[in-house]
């Protein structure tokens, strides 16, 4: 048995560092993304670990046994234990050390051709650890270098083990996460045969793109008759995260307190959803990151208050691509199939209905389901996928490569989703008593440094019939909250911000994605489209 000890210490010090050190401290360090608390990952986790260990122990054991019966010398059992120390050399130091490249995980495609310099680099890093074990072990022998390798292996756990405390001792990493929410489809396809109120935010389309798309096409050329059009409309924020609370509150979080508690506050004090509340509105909401979870979210219909149960196997899968992703070699990170974490996946909904924001997912349900009309006021938001990465529908939502999709094809097949919504809507006889505001979160960076400022933003008020207008007013989400008391009060789409200043300077608030905690204010001095005229103020709020 003692022959197999640096086996066992191989098997601990790799389940360790991929199943208890990995997933905890990318939860630690990003708390506020996460669904789930550290209390819940512990079952799940040390069930892994211990899985894995299991598997790992159990392989080395029968290879040992298997090889002991034909041979004393063991040459088998000891080359793959020598082969999996070198190994584990090569994950610690490529996932601890080589890190500062990795692309981003915001879903887009990952070009993996474009790290050439990485790629060489992790090459000479598995050439020149498996020459030099393999060198060492031929020139002083098994045991000698066996009780060497599982030194540094002992060695790497204790360097793990103690950033792995000093991880647990960071701010929120211990606060419960008492109520956990889901969005369900329920209700999905209500409409009120009195009046509605529809916000549909379809992810990442560019105003300028769209409105491209739009005009140039004879199939949808009607899709937004009666709506005013705003091309130059300025977002607030470049990414969904802060988007969605901010376009409920009207006043944006700058780095003042922590995201979740700005995600609460912003549905606790939304002047909107007070209104709705108090003249008697069904309230649902579809938003496939909803954060809402204190009991103020009871006025949501359609939302499902969850245990703290965990899909293993979903935890395993995002777990696994993770790893995979970021302690692989270079030239093997692609085998990850890795563009985003999604462990929204691994929430368990007892009726198992959780709304998905996947356009062709929407459009079928659209498709295949009649409008159901109910006679109380009907408020619905619904938060689509829309032309976010990664590029996978053509024109048609036919499922692509993503690796063959076109930013263009998707955005045409957003539109083909809106039209079909809004045709089902008009077919069913309520679209005239529906207001509808059709926008974007934010838009899209065509080139590295473009600020995604200029998301699309239509609007159909109160029984509106005209040819779709374009407005020259200068818009900012800032503006949301008057634009929804405008219309509730009946003003249609042209009317709504009748005294706006169009000289008015509006703020856009800079952050790399995942750096959230580094905010940089900018100031519009032109169009909403135009990047040369987005100028710094000097201010920053930092976290």
């Amino acid at each position: 048995m003692k022959k197999l000890i640096p086996a066992f210490i191989v098997a601990i010090l790799s389940g360790f560092m991929f199943f208890i050190y990995e997933p905890i401290t990318m939860y630690a360090t990003n708390v506020s993304d996460f669904w789930f608390d550290i209390y819940t990952m512990i079952k799940p986790t040390m069930l892994l670990f211990a899985g894995y260990v299991f598997c790992m122990v159990l392989g080395f054991v029968i290879v040992y046994l298997i090889n002991k019966k034909f041979s004393s010398k063991l040459y088998v059992y000891k080359g793959l234990v020598i082969l999996a120390f070198a190994a584990v050399v090569i994950f610690y130091i490529q996932g601890n050390f080589l890190i500062k490249t990795l692309p981003s995980l915001d879903g887009s495609l990952i070009r993996w051709d474009l790290h050439l310099k990485d790629t060489v680099f992790s090459t000479l890093l598995v050439f020149l650890t498996f020459a030099i074990v393999g060198i060492t072990t031929y020139k002083f022998k098994y045991d000698k270098v066996s009780k060497v390798y599982s030194f540094i292996m002992c060695a790497i756990f204790v360097m793990l083990t103690t950033s792995f405390i000093s991880t647990l001792t960071k701010d929120g990493v211990w606060s419960k996460k008492d109520r956990i929410v889901v969005l369900t489809n329920a209700n999905i396809n209500n409409a009120s045969t009195d009046t509605n109120f529809f916000i549909l935010v379809v992810d990442s389309v560019d105003s300028t793109v769209f409105d491209k798309v739009l005009t140039g096409s004879s199939e949808y050329a009607d899709t937004f008759k009666d709506f005013t059009y705003y091309p130059d409309t300025m977002s607030t924020y470049r990414f969904t995260r802060d988007t969605i609370p901010y376009i409920f509150y009207g006043t944006p979080n700058k780095n003042e307190i922590e995201f979740n508690e700005y995600y609460n506050k912003a549905f606790d004090n939304s002047e909107l959803i007070e209104y709705l509340k108090s003249n008697n509105y069904q309230i649902n909401m579809y938003e496939y990151d909803f954060r809402w979870t204190n009991e103020n979210s009871d006025a949501v219909d359609n939302i499902n208050v969850l245990n703290k149960t965990m899909d293993i196997k979903s935890y395993l899968k995002e777990v696994a691509k993770y790893d995979l992703f970021k302690y692989l070699p270079y030239p093997y990170k692609m085998f990850s199939h890795i563009d985003n974490l999604d462990f929204g996946n691994c929430q368990v909904s007892e009726d198992g209905d959780k709304f998905s924001w996947d356009d062709k997912d929407f459009y079928d349900n659209i498709l295949s389901s009649g409008i159901q009309k109910i006679n109380e006021k009907c408020f619905s938001f619904i938060h689509l996928e829309g032309a976010h990465t990664p590029f996978n529908y053509d024109e048609d939502l036919n499922l692509l490569e993503k690796e063959d999709g076109k930013y263009e094809q998707k955005v045409v097949a957003t539109l083909k989703v809106i039209n079909k919504y809004i045709e089902r809507l008009k077919e069913a006889g309520v679209y005239d008593n529906s207001i509808i505001i059709v926008m974007s979160d934010h838009g899209y960076d065509f080139e590295p440094g473009q600020e995604r400022q200029n998301p699309m933003f239509y609007i159909k008020g109160l029984n509106e019939h005209h040819d779709m207008v374009r407005s020259d007013k200068p818009v900012s989400y800032a503006d949301l909250n008057q634009i929804y008391e405008e219309l509730l009060a009946g003003k249609t789409s042209e009317e709504i911000l009748s005294n706006i200043d169009y000289n008015r300077k509006r703020i856009l608030l800079w952050y790399n994605y995942n750096e959230e905690d580094h905010m940089v204010e900018y100031e519009q001095n032109g169009h909403a489209w135009e990047e040369e005229t987005l100028v710094p103020t000097g201010i920053e709020y930092n976290r």
